[in-house]
């Protein structure tokens, strides 16, 4: 069954507030980390800092979940908290740790995969890294309070039992929007699965008459069970009109996913 959508353009305001900081502990290697086990497996793998600042940086280790929404949103509850939490299966040392300038230290974990037979699919949490705040010790009276710049890392610890699980995508919001005289189409996708997906992204449009008028694509992304992302397609070249148009998601092997739009551009 085909599933149409009829999209005209519109105006969209984005507001983005984004506090900056400056980081002077650095976590090094990807932010992501990907196992695949099987049931009763273990692994051991480690976390590497490097202090570049001048001082020494105490840094707290903990765990939390975390889940993503198209809309932006992110959520970091308590570890344990969420169904698809892998937050048990990781034990990790030291839960603090002092880093002297200039110098590297690390974070040894080690994931125990349940034996249950019974666990499919893709399991996650976050190993987060944050500074520990403290008073320096050159206040400049007894009254005085100095706010101490602070950061946060999350090391996200993906697992995927075997060849286990099933994506299930499903294309939950199409808009055409026009921006700084740029007109996209905004594309929101959920996960209803329990296996982990690397979509690929794009949009194939066609004239009135069927003649192919162009392929558009857009960022590759991951999107793991429960959580949703947002992505924009550029389709700025085309002109005004009526085209009918197949958006496709290829998550890898038979994993293809695509959406029938009938487009309409004022």
């Amino acid at each position: 069954m085909n599933i149409f959508f009829w999209l005209t353009s519109s105006i969209l305001f984005v507001l983005f507030l984004t506090p900056s900081a400056h980081a002077n502990i650095v976590v090094l290697g990807d932010l992501t980390r990907d196992y695949k086990m099987k049931p009763g497996q273990t692994y051991e793998a480690m976390i590497e800092l490097e202090n570049r600042d001048s001082r020494l940086k105490k840094v707290q280790i903990y765990q939390t979940d975390y889940r993503y929404l198209a809309s932006g949103d992110n959520f970091f509850p308590p570890a344990g908290t969420y169904k698809r939490s892998n937050a048990a299966w990781i034990t990790y040392s030291p839960k603090i740790v002092s880093v002297p300038p200039g110098h590297r230290s690390q974070i040894k974990y080690l994931i125990r995969a349940p034996k249950d037979q019974t666990k499919s699919g893709t399991y996650w949490s976050m190993l987060m890294v944050q500074d520990v705040r403290e008073l320096p010790s050159d206040d400049t009276g007894p009254n005085t309070l100095q706010l101490i710049p602070t950061f946060r890392y999350g090391v996200q610890i993906i697992t995927q039992i075997s060849n286990t699980g099933k994506i299930a995508l499903e294309f939950t919001s199409v808009n055409v929007v026009n921006r700084k005289s740029k007109r996209f189409l905004v594309i929101d996708l959920e996960n209803k699965g329990t296996r982990h997906a690397k979509s690929d992204l794009w949009v194939e449009v066609f004239n009135n008459k069927g003649e192919k008028v162009g392929r558009f694509i857009t960022d590759p992304g991951r999107i793991l069970p429960g959580c949703s992302i947002r992505r924009e397609i550029d389709i700025s070249s085309l002109p005004k009109g009526r085209y009918t148009s197949l958006v496709i998601s290829d998550c890898g092997h038979k994993d293809v996913f695509g959406l029938e739009l009938k487009l309409v551009l004022q």
